[in-house]
């Protein structure tokens, strides 16, 4: 029985919220509001997303460029080994190498 009075008191509650045109024009402007918050954060959500995803992929081709670059070092100094082995020294100290 409380339900039951308690639902018809939300119906009329309803009806007299949606009768009023201020208050109907209020609560549109409040959902727009969060609709444009919303897109606005999800925008800059997306553009940290691409930024971490270019620096992931630059640290990528920097470490392969640097495998290269080691192989080649490595191919043309094959009599001075203790060049080479300065060379993988220094890449390992390197802050963009994966650890």
């Amino acid at each position: 029985m409380r339900e039951e009075s308690d639902t018809g008191a939300l119906n009329e509650r309803i009806l007299e919220f949606k009768s009023d045109p201020d208050k109907l024009r209020q609560a549109s402007e409040f959902v727009d509001e969060l609709i444009q918050q919303a897109k606005k954060e999800a925008e800059l959500k997306q553009k940290d997303k691409e930024k971490s995803k270019f620096v992931s992929n630059l640290k990528r081709r920097l470490g392969r460029a640097r495998g290269f670059v080691l192989r080649v070092f490595d191919a043309l100094c094959n009599c001075t080994q203790t060049a080479a082995a300065a060379a993988r020294t220094t890449a390992r100290n390197n802050p963009f190498a994966k650890r």
